[in-house]
């Protein structure tokens, strides 16, 4: 008799050793009190036990409660940060660990130093040209791409589920050499529509500015936003360089920093100015939108993050004043509709912190702010580093180091090599007629990697094949842009 998907599997008896029978728990008792407390890898793995697991584990219900039972044993552990390395033969792995807390317990030895266990493992990745989109995942899934092919793919990172996303036009490119190309791809979530979308502003070959609008659960390829019926703003892209935006899930909305003096100057800036420094972008309605930055830091150096489910602007003022400043956008209070207003999260004074401290989060191309975790500040470093910053007496603990397990790859040319990570059962949804295959050759990590520490005279010696590595990228970048201008005024 062929077994059928709304039946619970059948169970083999189980006896004691007098003969009695065993008492059998209910199929419910195990998928929603058991299989909720583990790791989500290995949900993927029963799924193979029957055909009622797999319709159990596979359901929305089941996501729900998985998130719900995580979300509160995450309340009492450190947040765990998700970081890729090169591994062998051209392949990806991706690891995962938990931060160091900054204040052991009284009365008590240290605890061992967290470990890195292994993710995944992606057999045709690489990963000097791998970006990952944002400093978390939206609601459990992740978009990988690679600008020099423009290749795209959401995951599910603890799951290994993937969607490689059909070809899609090329975006020019102003500088010839590196990953910067007129072009931003980032995932958000529709809820109208209860599905993930992953939205691409770009400068095509023809020099049109143009948006497109990729559904998981709907497919179909890409399509225009809002059907073609709402025009891209007039040089939105001219300022685009292959970063991915923000996006808010409370707000529904989409973020980009627009920055057309990276590629042009003088009368050219000018140009191709655009109406302020960040343009919006509304799942909902499909409208665009500009954000004004604060006037006390309109002519500053920043770059766009999410603090808190809030869009933040972490301003550089390393060259002046040797501090950061982390700027929040907030709705303001009063009756009607609230109008978002910025303030100033926090000032992070680099010159009053103690020396080991000022000289690390001193250095590196970015800083962008995480999340919270105590009452601090976590902050992501493009040196592959998190640390956390105490506001109320301005101090900073390193918490996390790709160091502290591997060499320490170079700086990433666009965003972090880093982010927050979630353990999560969130499908990609994918839709087999709509020609949406995982061309990723993904296999579950079953390893983990000790803390190694390391001495002094290890983090010298790793510190200064960093410090070689970054000035070995400058001059690339310099390199790059002077043939740049050089063709130019040819």
């Amino acid at each position: 008799m062929e077994e059928s998907e709304a039946a619970p599997a059948p169970r083999p008896s189980m006896r004691h050793r007098h003969g009695q029978v065993a008492p059998v728990l209910p199929d419910e008792v195990i998928v929603e009190q058991i299989l909720t407390r583990v790791p989500a890898a290995d949900t993927v793995r029963f799924q193979a036990v029957c055909r009622a697991w797999r319709a159990a584990l596979t359901s929305d219900h089941f996501v729900h409660a998985y998130q719900a039972v995580r979300t509160a044993a995450a309340a009492a552990q450190p947040p765990e940060i998700v970081f890729f390395t090169r591994a062998a033969a051209g392949s990806t792995a991706f690891y995962s660990s938990r931060l160091k807390p900054t204040t052991p317990p009284r009365n008590c030895s240290p605890a061992p130093a967290p470990a890195a266990r292994e993710l995944v493992t992606v057999g045709n990745l690489r990963a000097n040209d791998l970006v990952l989109s944002g400093t978390k995942p939206c609601r459990g899934l992740t978009l990988l791409f690679q600008p020099r092919e423009n290749a795209y793919h959401v995951c599910n990172l603890s799951t290994g589920e993937h969607v490689s996303l059909p070809p899609c036009s090329p975006a020019r490119k102003e500088i010839t050499d590196g990953p910067y190309v007129l072009s931003s791809t980032g995932l958000g979530f529709d809820t109208a529509a209860g599905e993930h979308v992953v939205v691409r502003l770009f400068e095509d070959l023809s020099k049109r500015q143009r948006c497109e609008v990729f559904g998981l659960r709907s497919g179909g390829g890409w399509r225009p936003l809002a059907g073609g019926r709402v025009p891209v703003p007039e040089h939105a892209a001219k300022g685009l360089n292959g970063q991915p935006p923000v996006f808010l899930p409370a707000e529904g909305c989409f973020y980009w920093h627009i920055y057309t003096s990276f590629y042009f100057h003088g009368s050219e800036e000018r140009r191709f100015a655009t109406p302020e420094p960040i343009m919006s972008l509304s799942v909902a309605t499909g409208e665009f939108g500009w954000v004004r930055m604060p006037e006390e830091r309109a002519s500053h150096a920043f770059r766009l993050g999410e603090l808190d489910g809030e869009l933040c602007a972490s301003v550089d003022m390393r060259l002046g004043v040797e501090q950061y400043e982390l700027w929040v956008r907030t709705a303001a209070g009063g009756g009607g509709t609230p109008t978002p207003l910025w303030s100033l999260r926090c000032r992070i004074n680099l010159a009053s912190l103690a020396w080991p401290m000022r000289e690390a989060l001193g250095r590196g191309f970015r800083v962008l702010p995480l999340g919270s975790w105590g009452g601090k500040i976590l902050l992501g470093t493009s040196r592959h580093e998190v640390y956390a910053y105490d506001p109320e007496i301005n101090s900073v603990d390193r918490v996390f180091s790709v160091q502290e397990f591997m060499d320490a790859p170079r700086e990433p040319e666009l965003l972090l090599n880093i982010a927050m990570h979630e353990e999560t059962v969130a499908s990609v949804h994918r839709r087999p007629l709509a020609g949406d295959v995982g061309r990723l050759k993904m296999k579950l990590g079953r390893s983990s990697v000790a803390n190694r520490g390391g001495g002094t005279a290890d983090q010298h010696r790793q510190e200064s094949t960093v410090a070689q590595q970054q000035v070995q990228q400058m001059l690339g970048a310099t390199m790059a842009l002077l043939r740049y201008m050089v063709n130019r005024h040819n």
